[in-house]
């Protein structure tokens, strides 16, 4: 479900690796006057994911929402592919003995494999951990496929318009935090050629490239095959 905010009367839908965890702090700082901070519950430790679970868009009841003001936050997605592969992965070794043994057996693939690995055997990693999956959906999972269903879709690589636009509405001064950051930074552009295509292939169908072109612009002098080598071609399914 996106964060609502029933009293301002706006709700803000979001994905995994795309500012998800930053989002819900802001919004609870904008809410309650003042920032987030993680708390304990019976011993365990609660971060900002806590606030709300991200379902699926067709998942949620939007009936409630229809005179809300809905807004959604995207990332480009080939640096949401490689922050995902960075912190799920290696930061928090989701494909590691420990977490996913028995299904990394069943597949036959090496546990805490590399970037190149992990792209070779790409889907049966993903069959490995329900929870890795899921980061790797794309961003129409949670956002649905209409962008005319928001006001406004922001970008994870502008937050000062969101967080200016919504203090601006709210009458707050609240202040984004950067959450989630663990795992080393990948710079797609230093990738050998073959890495980069196999991501390209992987994230092409992301709605986020027919929302904002220019997501698209980085990419589109790439040696490509002919289904990714432009922005048309992101126009079929959105699996």
């Amino acid at each position: 479900m996106p964060y609502i905010m029933p009293a301002q009367r706006m709700a803000f839908f979001f994905s995994p690796k795309a500012g998800g965890t930053s989002l819900r702090a802001f919004l609870f700082h904008v809410e309650n006057g003042m920032p987030f901070r993680q708390f304990m519950v019976q011993g365990k430790p609660m971060d900002a994911n806590a606030l709300v679970s991200n379902y699926r868009f067709n998942r949620t009841d939007h009936a409630p929402l229809a005179d809300y003001r809905r807004f959604a936050l995207l990332r480009d997605p080939v640096k949401r592919f490689l922050s995902g592969y960075s912190n799920r992965v290696l930061h928090y070794r989701e494909l590691s003995v420990e977490a996913a043994g028995k299904e990394l057996l069943q597949e036959g693939l090496p546990p805490d494999p590399d970037l190149g690995t992990f792209l070779e055997n790409y889907v049966g990693y993903l069959r490995c951990s329900r929870p890795l999956a899921r980061h790797f959906l794309k961003q129409q999972k949670f956002i649905g496929n209409d962008p005319c269903y928001f006001e406004t879709i922001f970008k994870l690589e502008d937050l000062t318009e969101l967080t200016t636009f919504v203090n601006a509405a709210c009458g707050t001064k609240a202040q984004m935090p950067w959450l989630q950051t663990g795992g080393p930074k990948f710079d797609f552009f230093a990738l050998e050629e073959d890495l980069q295509l196999q991501i390209l292939d992987i994230c092409r169908h992301d709605i986020a490239f027919e929302i904002f072109p220019d997501y698209w612009a980085p990419y589109a002098d790439l040696i490509l095959p002919d289904f990714i080598a432009s922005p048309q071609a992101l126009t079929g399914t959105h699996e």
